[in-house]
C-alpha cells in the first residue's frame, strides 16, 4: 500500500505536471506527500525555459509555494511536507536515491519530456537510475514542454485500465502485485498483457541466431507465445482466487511498439513495467524497453524496480 508519495522536483512547470497525477494517488492511496528538490552543484541559469533554483532559500520558498497550491487550489486534505537536500549534488539521481532510504517513501512521482530523444536520455540518466539504485516503483508522468501547470485540468487524472507487461522470466511477475493494489484503490479494470516477436522483429543476438535458423526462431517463437497464453491464463485464475477480475491479452510484434499501440484503445490506462534499472538486449522488459515506452506512449508508467 502507498501511504508516502515522493515528488522530485526541480522547479520547472514542466516538472509540476506531475502534481495533478500526485494529487489524484494521494487521495486514492489516502497517502501523504513528500515534495523534494535537491541543490546542483553549478546548475545552469534555466530548466526547461524556468529559472533554476540556485541555493536553499529558494528551494525552500519554492517548496513552500507548491505545497500551498496543493492545499488551496487543488484542495488536497492530506500531509504534505517538504525536504531540500542542502549539499550541492551533481548527481541527482543518486541525491533522489539517498533520500528514498531515508525519507521512506513507498511511490515516487517524476515526470519525463515530450520530445523522443530526450525521454531516452532522461530514462537512460535519471528514472531508470533511480529504479537501479532503489527499491520503490516509479510513477512516470509524460510532460510537454508547452504545457505550464496553471491549476487543476477541467477531467483531470484518471486510470480506467492498468495494463500489466509480462515476459516469460517469472521475476517480471513481481509486477502483477503492485498492478493489483492500483485496481483496488482506483476501481480500474486489470489487464494482463505480453507481446512476443514475431520472426522479422528480432533484434541483436536474437535477430543473429535467427538469420541462421529462420525456421527454428519461428517454431520457437510460436511455442513461446503458447507458453505465454498458458501464463498469463495461470496468473488470471490466481487473480481470480482473490476476487480479482481481469483479462489478459498475448500479440505479436515488437513489443514496446505492441505495448504503446494496444494501450491506446485502453485510454485513460496505466502502464505497468518491470525494469532492472539498466539497460541492455539480455531481457525485453529491462531499461531500453522502459525507455522506448515512454517515447511511444502519453500513458503514466510504473516502473516496477526487478533485484534479482
Amino acid at each position: 500500500m502507498y501511504k508516502k508519495i515522493m515528488v522530485p522536483l526541480d522547479g520547472s512547470s514542466a516538472a509540476e505536471t506531475a502534481l495533478p497525477w500526485t494529487i489524484y494517488l494521494a487521495n486514492a492511496f489516502q497517502a501523504g506527500i513528500v515534495l523534494f528538490h535537491a541543490i546542483e552543484k553549478n546548475p545552469p541559469e534555466q530548466i526547461h525555459g524556468d529559472a533554476h533554483l540556485a541555493n536553499m532559500e529558494e528551494a525552500s520558498a519554492y517548496l513552500e509555494s507548491i505545497k500551498n497550491s496543493l492545499h488551496n487550489v487543488f484542495h488536497f486534505k492530506g500531509d504534505i511536507s517538504t525536504h531540500v537536500h542542502l549539499e550541492e549534488t551533481t548527481d541527482v539521481a543518486a541525491s533522489i536515491a539517498m533520500h528514498m532510504k531515508e525519507l521512506r517513501p513507498d511511490l515516487v512521482v517524476m515526470c519525463s519530456h515530450g520530445r523522443s530523444n530526450f525521454t531516452q536520455a532522461f530514462i537512460g540518466s535519471l528514472a531508470t537510475k533511480v529504479i537501479g539504485l532503489g527499491e520503490v516503483p516509479v510513477f512516470l508522468v509524460k510532460s510537454h514542454e508547452s504545457e505550464k501547470s496553471t491549476g487543476t485540468d477541467a477531467v483531470g487524472p484518471s486510470i480506467s485500465n492498468v495494463v500489466v507487461a509480462l515476459d516469460n522470466a517469472s521475476i517480471h511477475d513481481k509486477a502483477i502485485r503492485y498492478a493489483e493494489e492500483f485496481v483496488q484503490e482506483t476501481g480500474a479494470r486489470l489487464v494482463l498483457f505480453s507481446a512476443v516477436p514475431r520472426f522479422g522483429s528480432l533484434k541483436g543476438k536474437d535477430g543473429g541466431w535467427g538469420l541462421m535458423a529462420p525456421a527454428t526462431s519461428s517454431a520457437l517463437l510460436d511455442i513461446e507465445e503458447e507458453k505465454m497464453r498458458q501464463h498469463l491464463d495461470e496468473h488470471q485464475k490466481s487473480l481470480a482466487a482473490r476476487g480479482v477480475s481481469s483479462s489478459n491479452a498475448v500479440v505479436r510484434g515488437d513489443p514496446a511498439r505492441k505495448i504503446a499501440q494496444e494501450t491506446k484503445k485502453l485510454e485513460p490506462c496505466l502502464i505497468v513495467l518491470g525494469t532492472h534499472g539498466r539497460s541492455g538486449m539480455g531481457a525485453f522488459w529491462k531499461g531500453s524497453v522502459a525507455a522506448k515506452v515512454v517515447s511511444l506512449t502519453d500513458s503514466p508508467i510504473l516502473l516496477v524496480p526487478l533485484h534479482e
